[in-house]
């Protein structure tokens, strides 16, 4: 029979997360209302879904967050170079 050993370090963060809550730090700001958060501990991404409430981080959240970050990217330049020329 295997006994399944597991690092310390890594259940004890999970221990913490369970018992303490996950620690969220944003990692990266798609646009106002959306961001990308780590749980310090456990390093669990999440998201903000439509709602506001956080949503574990899938592939197809990840790639939906880099096109909005493009397109709020895209639309700050064009406005930049709008006014400028303007002026």
């Amino acid at each position: 029979m295997k006994i399944k050993r597991y690092s310390k370090n890594l259940l004890g963060k999970k221990i913490v997360c369970i018992i303490f809550g996950h620690q969220f730090i944003e990692t990266k700001k798609v646009n106002i209302h959306f961001s990308e958060f780590e749980c310090s501990y456990c390093k669990l991404q999440v998201t903000n879904d439509k709602i506001g409430k956080k949503t574990a981080l899938t592939n197809e959240l990840k790639e939906i967050n880099e096109t909005l970050s493009y397109l709020n990217l895209k639309k700050e330049f064009v406005k930049r170079f709008y006014y400028s020329k303007k002026e």
